[in-house]
């Protein structure tokens, strides 16, 4: 995975789109800033879906990620999780999200299993003002994380 040529010729694996989207329904995510405040994102808040980015900070294919969301896919709110600061270091992620303000950051041991996520980078979709899964997928690159986005009927978006 440290050779960006081959990183840029995956594709995702979509794991959950129509009618085999998850039966479970999106969490709030609870857990702590990078800076050690406690934080709360209820996935229901907000009129537009909800992409939530579940990252870490020493993968080559997070790396792709966390330099996107200095201008995020458009359509879409952003939320990124990581795990606790038990997991990783507070500092690393506080290093990679200098200039994200208006990007939350959680780090929560409890996203994960919630959601059934199990690798990095995974991508989950969610319908605004619901708890409704729409879509989730390994991520490989914004471009088809933007068309994800663009291509589901599920809310107002900005595009």
């Amino acid at each position: 995975m440290s050779d960006p040529g081959f990183v840029a010729g995956l594709r995702p694996v979509p794991s959950g789109i129509g009618d085999s989207a998850p039966t479970w329904s999106a969490s709030d995510l609870v857990g702590v800033r990078p800076d050690g405040t406690p934080v709360t994102v209820c996935v229901t808040d907000g009129g537009r879906p909800l992409l939530v980015v579940f990252l870490t900070t020493d993968c080559d294919g997070c790396d792709v990620f966390w330099g996107g969301l200095v201008d995020p896919p458009r359509g879409a709110d952003v939320v990124v999780v990581t795990k606790g600061p038990d997991a990783v270091p507070a500092s690393d992620v506080a290093s990679l999200v200098v200039g994200l303000a208006d990007i939350p950051v959680v780090m929560s041991d409890t996203a994960w299993p919630d959601y059934r996520v199990t690798g990095y980078p995974f991508l989950v979709l969610v319908e605004p003002g619901t708890r409704r899964i729409v879509a989730e997928s390994v991520g490989f690159a914004w471009s088809d994380v933007e068309t994800l986005v663009s291509t589901l009927d599920i809310g107002p978006a900005d595009r």
